[in-house]
């Protein structure tokens, strides 16, 4: 699983309402922590990589009599499968792509597709390199959002309302799955927890409708937060916040196809893993496929802080694999084949896609100190500094 499906959540520092003045504070900001941070933040990375290494050692060790038994199907993999499951992974990137523009596009900011996939790639390769990489990919992916002109309110929300349309578009897998494999019981459950989670959403929708009901407790917690941190009027911060997110109304049409592109974003990775148990030579029904592919997916968000649910989602897809009837080196085969795709080819993209990204920005500051990137707010509809509310080319 890539960090293009794991439930997400904005990691802001102070609330407010962006403008170029507080978004130069903040860059201000990330400057004086990126200076004194390294020093303090060497043991712990050095301790999560440690525990990574002895980890993967001690999975390294269990799988390799498995390992040496796939690879005689590996090296006997069939291209036509191969090439499939390839085509599948890059529909789910870019199926995530489309939900992330949908949920920022609520707030009248448009991004074009490329800059919005490219920022899928980069976040997917840091999720899948770094220990606690899902906690770096949504600062990155946040950070990315900023530079298009998302204020923070917009931000929240997009990141708030992918992580609930990819969950209910995973639990109603998870029920479809159920069905195919002969036990129906399970789809009640799986609508009940469906119903669960759109209970929720909806009623924090309408919360934030009325900007009274929340008025006094968002400003009794920015002032704790401005005192802590003796910056701007908390006041003015409360006020603005809530002004923006009582302004994102999304129609039901959002909903339909946030859902839509949710489910084509978790399917394409399915059709990549049920591809690769194809082209390792086993024929698994579909719904043994879907029951392994949830089943890993969920091991994999239990422990987020290893990178690409290395491990857990390893163990759980191939022993769910055998389970629904293919041989033990048949699903480790495929495993293999399928970590080459998830989180191989996309790391090799992503990382491609973050250095040429660094570069572009060197060169831009040795010839332009000023960022080209349009701001935009997407209230009032009124040009910032920079531009006006239009298509945004990352």
């Amino acid at each position: 699983m890539s960090c293009s499906h794991q439930t997400e959540a904005g990691d802001h520092g102070c609330i407010h309402v962006a403008t170029p003045r507080s978004e130069a504070r903040a860059g201000q900001a990330d400057e004086d922590d990126g200076g004194t941070s390294p020093s303090r933040s060497r043991p712990r990375v050095a301790l999560a990589m440690g525990a990574v290494v002895m980890l993967l050692s001690v999975e390294l060790a269990l799988v390799a009599p498995y390992v040496r038994g796939a690879a005689d199907q590996l090296a006997h993999a069939q291209p036509a499968w191969f090439l499939l499951a390839v085509a599948a992974e890059m529909v789910s990137m870019a199926a995530f792509a489309r939900l992330q523009r949908l949920a920022l596009s609520t707030g009248g900011l448009r991004v074009k597709l490329r800059p919005a996939v490219s920022a899928v790639f980069a976040g997917n390769a840091l999720s899948a390199t770094l220990p606690g990489g899902s906690l770096v990919s949504i600062a990155y992916r946040t950070r990315r959002m900023r530079t298009w002109g998302a204020s923070v309110p917009l931000i929240g929300f997009t990141h708030a309302v992918t992580g609930v349309l990819s969950t209910v578009a995973l639990v109603m897998l998870a029920g479809i799955g159920r069905t195919l494999a002969g036990d129906s019981a399970q789809l009640v459950r799986a609508a009940v927890q469906v119903s669960a989670v759109l209970a929720v959403t909806v009623a924090a929708l309408a919360l934030v409708q009325h900007t009274d009901v929340l008025r006094r407790p968002v400003s009794a917690v920015l002032r704790v937060w401005q005192r802590l941190r003796r910056g701007q009027d908390g006041q003015t911060s409360a006020d603005g916040l809530l002004e923006e997110l009582a302004a994102m109304r999304p129609p039901a049409r959002f909903w339909v196809l946030g859902l839509g592109a949710a489910l084509i974003n978790w399917v394409g990775d399915l059709v990549c893993v049920l591809a690769v148990c194809h082209a390792v030579g086993s024929a698994p029904a579909l719904g043994k496929v879907l029951l392994a592919y949830v089943a890993a997916m969920t091991a994999a968000s239990a422990l987020p802080l290893l990178p690409a649910g290395l491990g857990p989602l390893d163990a759980a897809l191939v022993l769910t694999l055998h389970h629904g009837g293919m041989p033990m080196a048949a699903a480790t085969a495929a495993d293999l084949l399928y970590r080459t795709l998830n989180p191989g080819l996309i790391g090799v993209v992503g990382w491609s896609v973050l250095l040429v990204q660094r570069r572009s920005r060197s060169g831009r500051g040795r010839i332009r100190p000023q960022s080209p990137y349009r701001v935009a707010d997407p209230i009032h509809e009124r040009g910032v500094e920079h531009g006006h509310l239009e298509d945004v080319a990352g």
